[in-house]
């Protein structure tokens, strides 16, 4: 199975769903993008307690990109951030599907606390801002992260969002929309999100939530997957399944 992309500098063509998905890596949400819709997998920035760069992660910090095999490898390095160094992957698999996979790492020590990689997935036509939602953390400590002072926007101090009991996130979550003649499905890997927070037709996600020190490296993965199956249940229950027996890679 190979779905190659069509490169033009920093910009890669998938064919997928049927359609061309655009990924500019360079962008100021660097995503998976199609007529007018998206980002899908798309990075929205860098969190920690207390504060949120959405700029982290764009053409600004941008420092390499490299087409390897079937995967493009973006690699920021945001100002500011301890010596943080975020590499992102977008390469296709199987069943009409794309992995998003993101690795963290920093030179820093004692700096930097419940580190997030913001994700976003959306097919509205204009992208909610972030806001009134319903949060679904990963744990008790993963909760007190919307309310810790990262998040800006005043819907954060109480107001429309929705804090939902902890529950571990896994493979078993999934998000289906009807567009482009056919349904998507997005899938997490266990542990790796610290809250999803779910609005009309988007998804955002906190990747990793934890404390980043020098010598640690985070890595984490999302899978969306485009299908046309008449049986919803039977078709994601096998999607989750190869996600959650799929192999880590051998390296970072």
């Amino acid at each position: 199975m190979t779905r190659p992309w069509i490169v033009s500098g920093t910009e890669f063509v998938l064919d997928w769903g049927g359609r061309p998905w655009t990924l500019k890596v360079d962008d100021p949400r660097p995503g998976l993008r199609a007529e007018g819709r998206g980002p899908l997998l798309g990075l929205e920035g860098v969190a920690e307690v207390g504060r949120w760069d959405p700029d982290a992660l764009s053409r600004a910090t941008l420092t390499a990109v490299e087409h390897r095999f079937n995967r493009i490898e973006a690699t920021y390095s945001p100002p500011g951030w301890g010596a943080l160094t975020v590499r992102a992957s977008w390469f296709p698999v199987e069943d009409d599907g794309v992995e998003l996979e993101v690795q963290l790492s920093a030179q820093s020590v004692d700096e930097l606390r419940s580190v997030e990689v913001k994700v976003l997935s959306t097919l509205a036509e204009v992208p909610p801002e972030p806001g009134a939602g319903n949060v679904y953390p990963r744990d008790v400590r993963s909760a007190a992260l919307t309310y810790d002072g990262r998040e800006t926007f005043p819907e954060a101090e109480g107001q429309g969002m929705t804090t939902w009991p902890p529950r571990p996130i896994g493979p078993d979550f999934i998000t289906s929309w009807s567009y482009f003649e056919g349904s998507y499905v997005e899938l997490v890997y266990p542990g790796d999100i610290s809250r999803r927070i779910q609005q009309t037709e988007t998804l955002r996600y906190g990747l990793f939530g934890h404390d980043l020190e020098k010598g640690v490296v985070l890595l984490g993965r999302l899978r969306g997957h485009w299908y046309h199956h008449p049986n919803f249940n039977a078709a994601v229950q096998r999607l989750a399944r190869q996600f959650h027996d799929s192999p880590l890679p051998l390296s970072t």
